[in-house]
């Protein structure tokens, strides 16, 4: 989990813990463009938000969900917290 404030920090997240390509120059496992189309896909909506990756049921993908500023929001004022 993750607060993205930027787009930066979102590129940063997702190489470091989506595509665990941190350490690596290139994945092996998927093209150029296939990073770029799996950028754009899981883009969140805004920033900034949390983002939090969710494991399948196969435990290989994950599923990228985020908390908008707007939701926490809502959640700050129905917890009552000052």
């Amino acid at each position: 989990m993750r607060v993205l404030k930027s787009e930066t920090d979102y590129i940063s997240s997702m190489f470091e813990d989506y595509f665990r390509l941190s350490e690596a120059a290139v994945s092996p496992l998927m093209s150029d463009a296939e990073i770029e189309e799996a950028l754009n896909e899981l883009h969140p909506k805004s920033f900034p938000c949390i983002g939090y990756f969710v494991s399948t049921a196969s435990g290989c993908i994950y599923d990228v969900n985020y908390i908008s500023k707007d939701m926490l929001s809502e959640w700050v004022v129905e917890l009552n917290i000052r």
